[in-house]
């Protein structure tokens, strides 16, 4: 699998990719431009397709089970999935933005995203958020502003594993260039342009989100479905944007997996 992990994550996070490495799929993450250490200028994701190509041709890949998108990395998956039909034959695309919709989904997250998270702030706010999450409470607060349930209705739910990693993706989390990068494809001006790449898929399209995801809101789920032809959206239970932690990440990996077996 080609994985695109979301914003403020380099290929070295926990995105989610043992829901696919259970299934038994090795799993090639890139870090997208502006993350990590892939200093190749703000390019945008269809700029960066020919980077995935070269990657892929020096390891000796020339094909994947698919491309796989997970929140801001759902850009960098479609335009793969789209540019790259033999390499990548299938796409999967889970609590990703934008769609035909902008992102941030509220205006307030849309004026401060770009100065919190800016190259010259973000390294302040990352270690302000690393410090945070090294209690009990703190990682508590964090994975809460990630729901719109209580969290007190699922925080129990968790195992000690399952908070580990959670931490360890917080404390690991760097936005660099990457973040605003993304925050300029997501812009409202470009919705024309998502649309038409949207509607030019044409390979087998798992599409999953939750509508406790208070990190991505619901409808972009509904456009991919409305826009990708043939896009299956499934509705997972997960309480918060990070759908692979906690028990419901039982139903997401049995979703992959079903869809993996059905396009094989």
């Amino acid at each position: 699998m080609l994985l695109f992990p979301g914003g403020h994550c380099s290929a070295a996070s926990d995105c989610g990719g043992s829901l696919y490495t259970s299934a038994g799929h090795g799993v090639l993450a890139f870090s997208r431009p502006g993350y990590g250490k892939t200093k190749v200028g703000s390019l945008h994701a269809e700029e960066f397709v020919p980077a995935v190509t070269d990657c892929c041709d020096a390891l000796g890949i020339s094909r994947t089970a698919g491309a796989v998108g997970v929140s801001f990395g759902g850009m960098q998956a479609i335009h793969t999935a789209r540019s790259l039909p033999g390499l990548a034959p299938r796409l999967f695309l889970h609590s990703c933005a934008p769609s035909t919709l902008a992102y941030p989904d509220t205006r307030m997250e849309s004026l401060v995203g770009p100065l919190a998270f800016s190259p010259a702030a973000q390294g302040l706010a990352w270690t302000s958020v690393a410090a945070l999450v090294g209690s009990e409470g703190g990682l508590r607060r964090m994975v809460g502003t990630l729901s719109n349930k209580p969290i007190s209705e699922w925080w129990h739910t968790w195992s000690a594993e399952d908070k580990r990693r959670a931490r360890e993706l917080f404390q690991t989390m760097r936005s660099g260039k990457g973040f605003v990068n993304d925050l300029q494809q997501a812009r409202p001006d470009r919705a024309a342009y998502r649309r038409l790449i949207q509607t030019h898929i044409t390979c087998p399209t798992l599409v999953t989100a939750s509508r406790h995801d208070a990190g991505v809101s619901f409808s972009h789920a509904e456009d991919y479905r409305d826009t990708i032809p043939g896009a299956r959206l499934v509705e997972l239970a997960s309480p918060s944007h990070l759908f692979w932690l906690g028990p419901e990440q039982a139903e997401a990996q049995a979703v992959v997996q079903s869809f993996l077996s059905e396009q094989a």
